[in-house]
This record gives structure tokens, C-alpha cells and sequence, in this order.
């Protein structure tokens, strides 16, 4: 009899225990995709990118998460302070990063990611129009929360930041969620932002922190510095030997990422001599045009090049939500006017193929924003059509 009891009681207890621990796994994935589907691991989408994603793009080599050149000494004081301000038990929820395209604001958030996940912080790069959810998200998980927010400046919805700033500027007490926004400026956007907040939000916000960025280099020599250690970093990365190049055509106001470029290309091509950063970055694109169309013939994508380059053009500068919407607006373009629906359609695939997507769009190419900017006004330059089809293709939903 007392057998049958015990047997009564462990089972009765062995039943508890299994309803625990599958509430408590529920809850942890309930955690997990409130997560996921408000950020990202990185800035496109994962914490590594996959080295054979893009494994013949020199172009996609220069991404910042990809780390070939190590983070500066020379940012170090920049990464330490946003990283104290994390620790702080201060009041003061939002930092602001400020630099122009390709000083180095995306390596900046990257490093700081890197050292507060050391402290036992998790981190989350905000989707777009994700930003009041990655909030939501955050308050479930068990770690404090750094989410970063990369080009603040240009999300199409600034709405959404609003509503997000609001929610954290409304958590009580210190509640270990921190923001990080990174902008090209904080001029004319953010004071329209800000002036349709809540004073009282708006009280609490203010002052954020803030980094401004700004060239590397003080002199030319030390811009020529920071060239030759990014052509060593290279050059182990492409398993070549460093070439014997003098970079000129630089100023204290060349953006580093154009020095990593250059470095990239002299590294890639052979460069040797005395050579002009123009040209180095002019092998850059050029050989990426070549990988574009290899790997379009590959897929019977039947365009020359030219339709390849504003069809890229288009997918850096404007992106689409989904493949129609892009193949509809492909119809905009030149040489693609006239193109039936599905050789649209097949374009548009490839193109979102091409290379990794930021922050889990389906049309964002993950490039260094500097470098594919300074492409498009070439491609602009050389095809006269292509600013007003580019104009028209944004309006087109």
C-alpha cells in the first residue's frame, strides 16, 4: 500500500516539474523571438558574415564586421567612453554617434557591441520599423540591453524612433537598457523629432550623450600611416604579399574607409609605384563589375553592364521591401523600360542574391555606404538618364 503511495506522490511531483520546466521553456522562446524578430546580431543581420557569401567581392571584404583591419587606438578613448557610460548607473538612457559616411561610426558601434558582451550585456541592432518592439523585447530578457540603432538619420519611419525613445525615456528606475544611435548629423531631423515628443520624454532625453567623429588623421602622414597598416592587414587577408605603392591624391580629410579601399585595391590588383587613391578605388569598382558580370552570366541574367550598374545603383540607394516591389521598380531604369515582367523579376532576385542585406531587409545590400555613394555618382556621371529613372523608381511602391 505505502508503495503505491510513494509511487502516487514522485509521479504527481514528476508531472510538476515537467509543467515547470515546459512553462519555462515557453517563456525562454517566447524571449527568444520577441528578440529576433526586433534586431539583429549585427549589422547585416549576424554576428560573423558568411566568408563564402560574398567570397569574390573585394567590395564586400571592406564591410566593418568583417574586422581585416583592427580596431584603432585612435577610437579607443571613444569605445571606452560609450562602454563607462553602459556601466553607469546614471539616468542617461541615449548616446549619439555623429560622423560623416566612412569615418567609421558602424567599426565604433561594432566595438562597443564587443566589450559590453564581455560585461554579460546583450546587444541587438534595431530593425527597421522595429524599434518600439525591440523595446518590448528588451524588458523580457534577463541581461541589461544595449540596442544600437545605425543610421538613425536615414530611416524612412522616424515615428517609430520616437515611439521607441518615448518608451525608454518612460522605464523607471535604471533599468540597464541603453540606446545607441549612429547618424551622419543631428541637425534638422532630430530637432523635428524631438520637438513632437512629450516635453516631459523630452526632459528625460536630454542631454544625450554624444561622439562626434572625425577624420582619422591630423596630418597626411598620418593618414599615409593609417594606408600602410590597412595594406598589411589586406594583404594577410588575401594571403598576398604587401605591394611596394605610395598612395597620393590624399588629404587629412580622406575618409578611412577610402584609405581601407585604396589599401583593399593595391593589395588585390599589385599595385606598385606611385598611385593615385583615384585609380586605386577605380580597380576596386572595376573589378567588381567584372564579378557582376561573371556572376550574372552564371544565373542567364541576360543585361550588359550598364543595366547591371543602375540596377546595383538603385538597390544601394533606394532597396526595396520585396521582390516585386524591386521589379517594379527596375521597370524605371534604363535598358529595363521595355523588359518583360519575370526577366524584371529575375533581375530583381539577383540582385538581393548579390550580397548579404542589412538589418533583416530583403533590399539593403550591406556595403560601406561611403564607397557605394562615390559609385553611384559615377554611374550617375556616365549614364545621363540615370538620376531622374533613379528619382522615379523611389516614388514607385
Amino acid at each position: 500500500m505505502w508503495q503505491a503511495a510513494v509511487m502516487g506522490v514522485a509521479s504527481g511531483a514528476l508531472a510538476g516539474i515537467g509543467a515547470l520546466w515546459w512553462e519555462r521553456r515557453q517563456t525562454a522562446e517566447q524571449r527568444r523571438a520577441a528578440w529576433e524578430s526586433a534586431v539583429t546580431s549585427g549589422p547585416a543581420g549576424q554576428s560573423v558574415l558568411d566568408e563564402a557569401a560574398a567570397a569574390d567581392s573585394v567590395l564586400a571584404a571592406l564591410n566593418p564586421d568583417r574586422e581585416v583591419v583592427p580596431f584603432s587606438p585612435l577610437r579607443g578613448a571613444d569605445a571606452a567612453a560609450a562602454v563607462q557610460w553602459c556601466d553607469g548607473a546614471g539616468d542617461l538612457r541615449v548616446w549619439r554617434i555623429a560622423g560623416e559616411a566612412g569615418n567609421g561610426k558602424t567599426r565604433l558601434l561594432l566595438e562597443v557591441q564587443h566589450r559590453v558582451e564581455d560585461r554579460g550585456w546583450r546587444c541587438g541592432w534595431v530593425r527597421r520599423g522595429r524599434a518600439t518592439d525591440a523595446v518590448t523585447a528588451a524588458a523580457l530578457q534577463k541581461e541589461p540591453v544595449l540596442l544600437l540603432v545605425d543610421d538613425a538619420d536615414a530611416l524612412p519611419d522616424h515615428q517609430d524612433l520616437a515611439a521607441m525613445l518615448t518608451a525608454v525615456a518612460r522605464t523607471e528606475g535604471d533599468a540597464r537598457l541603453r540606446v545607441v544611435l549612429a547618424a551622419r548629423d543631428f541637425g534638422g531631423w532630430w530637432g523635428q523629432l524631438r520637438e513632437g515628443l512629450d516635453p516631459a520624454v523630452d526632459a528625460r532625453l536630454r542631454p544625450p550623450g554624444r561622439t562626434r567623429l572625425t577624420a582619422w588623421g591630423t596630418t597626411t602622414t598620418d593618414q599615409h600611416q593609417l594606408f600602410e597598416a590597412a595594406l598589411r592587414h589586406y594583404a594577410r587577408h588575401f594571403d598576398l604579399a604587401p605591394p611596394a605603392i605610395t598612395l597620393t591624391g590624399i588629404t587629412v580629410a580622406t575618409p578611412v574607409a577610402e584609405l581601407h579601399a585604396a589599401a583593399a585595391s593595391a593589395v588585390h590588383h599589385g599595385l606598385t609605384g606611385s598611385v593615385p587613391i583615384s585609380t586605386a578605388l577605380q580597380r576596386l569598382f572595376t573589378t567588381e563589375e567584372n564579378w557582376w558580370q561573371t556572376n550574372a552570366s552564371h544565373w542567364d541574367i541576360p543585361y550588359p553592364l550598364p543595366v547591371l550598374q543602375a540596377a546595383i545603383t538603385a538597390a544601394t540607394l533606394i532597396g526595396a521591401d520585396d521582390r516585386a516591389q524591386f521589379s517594379r521598380r527596375l521597370h524605371c531604369l534604363p535598358g529595363l523600360t521595355t523588359a518583360p515582367a519575370r526577366s524584371r523579376d529575375d533581375l530583381a532576385l539577383w540582385v538581393h542574391q548579390l550580397y548579404a542585406q542589412r538589418g533583416g531587409e530583403w533590399l539593403d545590400p550591406h556595403l560601406p555606404a561611403r564607397l557605394t555613394e562615390r559609385y553611384a555618382v559615377a554611374c550617375a556621371t556616365s549614364q545621363p538618364a540615370l538620376p531622374a529613372a533613379l528619382a522615379a523608381a523611389a516614388l514607385t511602391a
